[in-house]
């Protein structure tokens, strides 16, 4: 009996003498635990350090140069009017810009109205190619219209010449 009994002593004591290590490791690895220095910081504040508030002139804004745009070259590929699918359609590409970004709007007007689509247009390996755009025919008044597309970036815009649909 006095084995187990020594062999429990001994077993707690090495758990106390652990867990005490362990958690006097923790001021050793971390010096300012319950402050509000951080690991990184290496200065402590003087009893005689004030903050004092100075004034500094605010830096006067610059003006943002105006980037002029360069006109886009549209040319519609093909247009016009698809009843079974109940919209107008254009493809069109901008003949002199290669790039990513820009947006490809296709407008219809007619009969006091007008209605608009936009899409995204993509760099092609000697264009710019607008998504093929399609313009419901819903509320749109039936007869004569015209489209037109009209590209738009951050470098270039420009809108196509104006191409003539009859809505039946």
């Amino acid at each position: 009996m006095k084995l187990k009994n020594l062999v429990s002593t001994a077993a707690a004591l090495s758990a106390v003498t652990l867990a005490g290590i362990s958690l006097a490791g923790c001021s050793i690895l971390y010096p300012n635990w319950n402050t509000t220095a951080g690991p990184g910081d290496t200065s402590t504040p003087s009893a005689s350090s004030s903050a004092q508030a100075t004034e500094s002139a605010s830096p006067t804004p610059t003006p943002t140069p105006t980037v002029a745009m360069k006109k886009a070259q549209i040319s519609v590929l093909d247009s016009g009017v698809d009843t079974a699918g109940n919209v107008i359609f254009a493809v069109a590409e901008v003949t002199n810009v290669v790039e990513d970004g820009g947006t490809c709007t296709l407008t219809f007007i007619g009969a006091g109205k007008s209605k608009t689509v936009s899409g995204k247009a993509e760099s092609n390996a000697t264009d710019t190619q607008c998504h093929p755009l399609e313009l419901s025919l819903v509320g749109l008044p039936k007869g004569a219209g015209l489209i037109t597309i009209t590209y738009s970036s951050s470098t270039h815009t420009g809108t196509s010449q104006a191409t003539a649909v009859t809505i039946p």
